[in-house]
């Protein structure tokens, strides 16, 4: 006989997503983009792509978010602090933090990571092809 406890209702189901499968959404000024490989119930996961000279404007995201350099460099100040980063870097911002973003001068590539979706959630207003 097979018993089911309540708590693994609850659980999200296993998943992979194929690379053919991964939903890409653009900014709206077809700047940065955003390859979304999973996002759960505790964690996002997407590569983020910036254009050369690319910006964030400073802002604050209810969870912790990493970013690990893939390629490229960007300048990232997170509450006042200035960071230079470039490949093979790995970047904790925590919840709440203020942050903002310098692309240099070459396309950035990098993982990140979400503690939560709620903060990928400022994706769904970005568009599903990239702007003319």
């Amino acid at each position: 006989m097979l018993l089911l406890c309540a708590c693994a209702a609850k659980r999200p189901m296993p998943a992979v997503t194929s690379a053919a499968d991964v939903e890409t959404r653009w900014s709206p000024s077809g700047q940065a983009r955003v390859d979304i490989y999973a996002s759960g119930g505790n964690a996002f996961l997407a590569r983020l792509t910036m254009a050369p000279g690319a910006e964030v404007p400073e802002h604050r995201d209810p969870t912790e978010e990493y970013i690990h350099v893939i390629e490229g460099s960007a300048t990232m100040v997170i509450d006042g602090w200035r960071y230079e980063v470039g490949p093979g870097d790995t970047v904790l911002m925590p919840a709440g933090a203020v942050v903002s973003v310098e692309n240099g001068d070459a396309e950035m590539a990098a993982f990140q990571v979400f503690a939560g979706p709620e903060s990928a959630k400022k994706y769904d207003s970005w568009l599903p092809e990239k702007p003319e």
